[in-house]
């Protein structure tokens, strides 16, 4: 019987892209045997012709299919649109610049059906960063390591296979940020590892800024995954508590022996010293007291303004 594979796009102002894409990742899909597909692009409100381009190709194409969203939601809700509404028994998600490789797909693929395989992720060999970024994202992924409660695996992106079982579970969380690629690793199943070099984006330039990087290991992966800050700021406050007693007990001490001048530099020091450490630790509890706050409100992690090439 033959296997279903959805390939999901999350993609905005990708224009240059999309032609390509399709061409590139239908090769590979044509090449094995007793595969069906479908390409879902999920438009994240993109402001150029993409959304143009991907229904003049759906007009000749049927295995393409757009969910054009309503605003800019993000890229992980991007991904959340495309599982909710694949059919495959088994999804990839894809960057649409493809610096993955689409010809891994093919030992994805293999992995899944004759392997038994439910999730089948991919390990890049090397990153191609600034050494800023690479320095940044070391730091990130040795914080994530230690703190953590979840395997997660560095320098794995969410290029990746998941079965029909994992697409089921993963559909099924409610958070408002589902970062795809530690959700995937949280809900486990067998897995496979594949390593592969990661190519040189050929049109456009990537969309994540320093800015996207930081919201993206703060409110998606650290705090979701790991109370460990919290526990940090209980040890700062510990810290803070005997420090200031200790200064406490020796000037209380140097009064009642009668010395008439005491230096007060060491209370100015402890004061800021103490004064930025109240900062920080209510800073961390604002990170998870704001994290709280947007998942209670309950809403909908995406908003679909319209689909194209689906079933009814």
């Amino acid at each position: 019987m033959n296997k279903k594979l959805s390939i999901i796009f999350s993609f905005y102002n990708e224009e240059k892209n999309i032609k390509k894409s399709i061409h590139k990742v239908s090769l590979v899909l044509n090449e094995i045997p007793n595969l069906d597909y479908e390409l879902i692009y999920v438009n994240d409100d993109s402001n150029d012709d993409s959304l143009k381009i991907l229904k003049q190709e759906n007009l000749t194409n049927n295995k393409v299919k757009i969910i054009n969203l309503s605003r800019r939601f993000g890229h992980m809700a991007g991904i959340m649109a495309g599982l909710k509404n694949c059919i495959g028994d088994a999804a990839i998600y894809l960057d649409i610049d493809l610096q993955d490789p689409p010809h891994l797909i093919k030992e994805m693929v293999h992995s899944w059906v004759n392997e038994n395989y439910d999730v089948v992720f991919t390990t890049r060999k090397k990153r191609e960063q600034q050494w800023f970024m690479k320095f940044i994202t070391k730091i990130g992924y040795k914080i994530l390591k230690k703190t953590s409660y979840i395997n997660m695996t560095k320098d794995s992106g969410d290029f990746r296979l998941i079965s029909r079982k994992v697409i089921d579970q993963y559909v099924g969380f409610k958070e408002i940020n589902p970062f795809f690629r530690f959700i995937v690793d949280f809900i486990g199943f067998k897995k496979k590892q594949i390593y592969y070099d990661r190519e040189v984006r050929e049109f456009g330039k990537s969309n994540f800024s320093l800015y996207q990087i930081f919201h993206q290991f703060f409110e998606m992966a650290l705090v979701p995954f790991s109370d460990f800050p919290i526990r940090i700021a209980l040890i700062f406050g510990l810290f803070s508590f005997f420090v200031c007693t200790g200064i406490l007990i020796r000037t209380a001490y140097l009064h009642l022996s009668g010395v008439v001048e005491i230096s007060t530099t060491s209370i100015f020091g402890a004061i800021l010293l103490f004064g930025g450490i109240q900062s920080l630790i209510l800073g961390i509890l604002a990170v998870y007291i704001g994290s709280i706050f947007k998942e209670t409100k309950q809403r909908p992690i995406y908003i679909v303004q319209e689909k194209i090439g689906f079933d009814e």
